[in-house]
């Protein structure tokens, strides 16, 4: 004879469990879940990486170019121009063009640039402050042109920390861990009521099961 099949007991016990917590409390804790979910979904992306474009200009034969990023090393690669004639045979310029895609962190960054030409005698750092944010582009163009070096950020603006503006994932962690707080003050208020409860009921009884005198 077939041996029949042993019923999984674990939907029963969920059953329970589900059966023994108030309907109000299920809705709160559905409700937490549906309010965490996107929550923690947004969070992640705000603290992913983005691409910062890094392109450089310039008007040198050849030059190192170093690109750090909060003083480490994102970007290093030998860097040459071809010389183009303006003017006939009159007016010779050299040009040059680099770009680069650099994947990062999220946030505000130092992106510090240095260009190296012993042949031009030139050797420059700046460095200028950038933010990346999701689903925005962000541009460092690299200038160099009549032996100066500039460096131009275009992307998302720049909020001082000292205004006290709390950044997008500042304020997501700060969602985050208010939803949180709640759902846990919740169920530690449930699980108070119920202990009080249980409590309350084996004392009646136990004074209702005393003999009379």
């Amino acid at each position: 004879m077939p041996e029949a099949p042993i019923a999984n007991p674990e939907p029963q016990s969920i059953r329970r469990v589900l059966q023994w917590i108030p309907r109000k409390a299920r809705l709160a804790v559905c409700f937490g879940v549906v309010v965490l979910i996107p929550l923690a979904i947004y969070s992640y992306l705000a603290n992913g990486n983005g691409d910062l474009n890094v392109i450089c200009r310039h008007n040198l034969q050849s030059a190192a170019l170093t690109v750090t990023i909060d003083g480490e090393l994102a970007f290093q690669d030998q860097v040459s121009g071809t010389v183009k004639k303006r003017f006939g045979f009159l007016d010779k310029k050299v040009e040059g063009t680099l770009s680069k895609s650099l994947s990062i962190p999220l946030g505000k960054h130092t992106v510090r640039v240095n260009l190296k030409s012993s042949p031009d005698r030139f050797d420059q750092t700046r460095q200028i402050a950038v933010n990346l944010v999701a689903g925005k582009e962000s541009t460092v163009l690299i200038t160099s042109q009549r032996s100066d070096l500039t460096l131009t950020y275009q992307g998302a603006p720049l909020v001082p920390d000292k205004d006290g503006n709390p950044s997008s994932s500042g304020s997501t962690e700060s969602i985050l861990m208010t939803v949180m707080g709640s759902i846990v003050s919740a169920a530690i208020g449930f699980l108070v009521q119920e202990f009080l409860r249980t409590r309350k009921a084996a004392y009646l009884h136990g004074q209702n099961s005393k003999p009379a005198q």
